[in-house]
């Protein structure tokens, strides 16, 4: 029994990585491509992507869908209409098997692989089960920058890996599943969005097996919501969003609403001096007549009696302490760095800030985070 208790704990620093941790990553909403190879004939190179050498779609056995196999020394890219905006978003499905070559993926300065080596021109990441090396390294060009040890991929042989990746100007953010291994803030040059590519790991001779990719999702998204929201509360003293949101049914704070507040919740967590106030506001139907309260010089309607609010003001009160409990309860922080209020001027003011900047107003319920 000891002996094999032994064996149990020896075996799960290696088994941690097969589960999902929170993360931050946010898919970009506006996509730009979409594959996963559905419409393509078996054994055929997928009509929407370039290859160096070859590659065909295959089925892959106990795993769903079509996959295209890119074999070792070949590297295959989408055919994009244009370049990568300079905030997007890349994911993908990513099959290893024992014996496959080492998978490389990232971003180029080469548009078309069947053009040019990207050995040469690119911003990528390997990953590789190879003994004596780390299982994980992020490259520029010819140049190793980093590595890292405490991942392993020997955990994902021959299961579906998610690989998503979230390019926002010169940052370079990277997750495997959940869990975000790469971020590196002064990676990505602009020559470098030419285009996105996946290869097999060049070696002599080629490894015997391949590696599989399918369900790819290319997305262009906003400037990324989470750097702006932190920097115009540390720089104006607030910032008003949309992207938190409501069951309509439950008022339940949905779980796309989760990494805004993360990344507040971090801030706080880094800065102990961060004190918030969270205001709240729901757009009314026509006809709903605000209660005026108590403002004080904020804007902010004092609820702290609710017999003097109205239903909508305890709803919208509900709704900014769902927000405040997540944050305490996360990151464990003290009740009384956060304060919340109902407000009758963020949609004003958040309106007029989005007129001026691109010419749509913002919808749903809008959320105000105060600098305290």
């Amino acid at each position: 029994m000891k002996t094999l208790i032994v064996c149990l704990l020896l075996l799960l620093p290696s088994a941690g990585c097969l589960f999902a941790q929170s993360s931050d990553f946010i898919p970009g909403g506006n996509v730009l491509f979409e594959d996963n190879f559905s419409q393509d004939p078996l054994g055929d190179f997928p009509a929407k992507w370039s290859t160096s050498s070859e590659g065909a779609v295959v089925e892959l056995d106990g795993l769903p869908g079509k996959w295209l196999k890119v074999s070792g020394n070949v590297a295959v890219n989408p055919e994009l209409k244009k370049k990568l905006p300079e905030d997007c978003t890349i994911e993908f499905d990513l099959v290893v098997k024992k014996e496959s070559c080492r998978a490389v993926f990232g971003l180029t300065t080469i548009s078309d692989v069947s053009a040019g080596n990207i050995y040469y021109k690119k911003t990528a990441v390997t990953l590789q089960n190879m003994t004596g090396y780390p299982d994980l390294v992020v490259t520029k060009d010819v140049q190793d920058l980093s590595s890292k040890s405490d991942f392993s991929l020997a955990g994902y042989i021959d299961r579906v890996l998610h690989v998503s990746i979230s390019v926002n100007k010169t940052r370079l953010r990277v997750y495997l599943d959940d869990t975000k291994v790469v971020d590196m803030p002064k990676l990505v040059l602009p020559e470098y969005r030419n285009n996105f590519f996946i290869a097999g790991g060049e070696s002599v001779p080629a490894p015997p097996d391949a590696i599989y990719i399918s369900n790819i999702r290319i997305a262009a998204g906003e400037a990324d919501a989470r750097r702006l929201l932190i920097k115009q509360l540390f720089e104006q003293g607030s910032a008003v969003t949309s992207d938190i949101s409501f069951n309509p049914q439950t008022n339940v704070m949905t779980q796309q609403s989760y990494p805004v507040l993360d990344t507040l919740g971090k801030a706080m967590q880094a800065d102990p001096s961060l004190n918030i106030q969270i205001n709240g506001q729901d757009q009314q139907p026509a006809g709903f007549v605000q209660s005026t309260g108590t403002t004080g010089t904020t804007g902010t309607t004092d609820v702290s009696n609710m017999a003097t609010g109205t239903a909508a003001d305890a709803l919208v009160k509900q709704k900014v302490e769902q927000m405040k409990s997540y944050l305490v309860q996360k990151f464990q922080l003290n009740v009384d760095r956060i304060v919340t209020g109902v407000s009758n001027k963020i949609m004003a003011k958040a309106n007029a800030m989005q007129t001026g900047q691109t010419g749509q107003k913002l919808k749903g319920f809008l959320t105000q985070f105060v600098k305290l």
